[in-house]
């Protein structure tokens, strides 16, 4: 049995939601604005990828804006109709104006970061800089019952695995963020025979370009390990009680709410 590092993530969120979603099957119910921010996940997920071929676009340092748009409407315009199934008798172009105006800002942002970037180090230095060694790496290691698929392993010189975040940057990482990234580092350690340990990862924030760093220390990696044994309990036979976490926002956001006490 292995379990899937996102799964780790959810257990920190919620441990009730694991039985609901692994074990009882149950679906998240269809709501416009879940629907709405899972495709501007996609697209800022992909904006972030692209950043590298983006840049070899360029002739000089003034293109960056035309680019970084022309790409952001066309990732748009893709997203939306490989996931037109999800808006049921939503409008187009309501989805399409909502999520473009979010993310002309963090376009700025990104223009902003890279044209500096540019200018500090050149065009050649800053692609290299900025190119992952793999996109959607999947790993999977039998003895560690685990497995995933790592947004981007940076290689500069060692190996560093980054998890893509959409949502709004916390004040500081979420511990369920922290857990997934020190999961990547034990799984590429595995998969990669590597003879030392990969000391830190990367949370990267998209809506504010920024990579906060995830130091994989010793007993962060116990938790890991912990919180996998935890979810083996669940898919076992263990029941986790509705609102374990005490908290009633998580509550309100989650999307297994309504099914949560039936």
């Amino acid at each position: 049995m292995n379990i899937r590092v996102s799964d780790l993530n959810a257990y920190c969120f919620c441990p009730r939601g694991i039985y609901l979603s692994k074990v009882l099957k149950i679906k998240q119910g269809f709501s416009i604005p879940r629907s709405i921010g899972l495709i501007s996940h996609s697209v800022r997920r992909e904006l972030s990828i692209r950043q590298p071929i983006l840049l070899e676009k360029m002739s000089c340092v003034n293109d960056i804006n035309m680019i970084l748009e022309c790409e952001l409407d066309n990732i748009l315009s893709d997203a939306l109709h490989m996931h037109r199934g999800m808006l049921d008798d939503v409008e187009y172009n309501i989805p399409f104006e909502k999520i473009r105006l979010e993310l002309l800002s963090e376009i700025r942002i990104m223009r902003d970061k890279l044209t500096s970037m540019i200018e500090e180090i050149g065009l050649e230095e800053a692609i290299r800089h900025i190119t992952p060694w793999m996109v959607e790496y999947p790993v999977k290691s039998d003895t560690l019952k685990l497995s995933g698929r790592i947004d981007k392993v940076m290689k500069d010189p060692g190996y560093v695995p980054v998890e893509i975040k959409t949502g709004s940057a916390p004040s500081c990482i979420w511990n369920g963020d922290r857990i997934q990234i020190c999961a990547y580092i034990l799984l590429l350690e595995d998969t990669l025979k590597l003879n030392k340990h990969i000391p830190f990862g990367f949370v990267e924030y998209t809506q504010i370009q920024q990579r906060r760093p995830v130091m994989a220390t010793e007993g962060l990696r116990g938790e890991v390990i912990h919180k996998r044994d935890k979810i083996i309990e669940i898919l076992e036979g263990f029941v986790p009680d509705a609102c374990a976490h005490g908290s009633e926002r998580k509550c309100m956001s989650c999307g297994y709410k309504e099914q949560c006490y039936e």
